[in-house]
């Protein structure tokens, strides 16, 4: 049952829509005839919020990786759909907000975790699972600075 989970990604995406970088102003007319166009990345299965450069240098697959095994001991049964997973830069607390779809038992639920730190020396924020439904409150609650609920 892969629909469940297409659903969790689906759901995800809408509430990272809304976080999308601006698209770049297109070149005048000088500069589009000097400097030739640049290939388009191609796409990939994970949807990543790029941050700025400094200090803050870790891959996705690696921001994946970390999250699925910190959090594999909540459910270790679960599958973890590491393809679909998603990374968002959170710029105001200054962490990666990772969410991994999974499923165990028939039931759909998702990694969540909030990795700060290097990729060298990463350091956990928060690290947990929620229902598809609660991943918008989790994200919430790592920008106020609160995770956990703690207010």
């Amino acid at each position: 049952m892969r629909v469940r989970p297409a659903l969790v990604l689906l759901s995800a995406l809408v509430l990272l829509a809304g976080c999308a970088p601006e698209p770049s102003p297109s070149p005048s007319p000088s500069e589009s005839k000097t400097s030739s166009p640049t290939p388009a990345p191609s796409p990939s299965a994970i949807e990543t919020t790029e941050p700025p450069a400094t200090g803050t240098e870790f891959t996705t697959t690696a921001l994946v990786q970390l999250c699925a095994e910190r959090t594999r001991a909540l459910a270790p049964d679960a599958t973890y759909f590491a393809d679909m997973a998603t990374t968002e830069w959170l710029s105001t607390s200054s962490l990666w907000f990772v969410v991994i779809p999974k499923t165990l038992g028939g039931v759909d639920s998702v990694a969540v975790c909030g990795i700060g730190g290097t990729q060298e020396a990463p350091v956990f924020a928060l690290e947990g699972e929620s229902v598809p439904s609660g991943v918008a409150d989790v994200r919430q609650e790592l920008l106020s600075g609160a995770p956990g609920g703690e207010s």
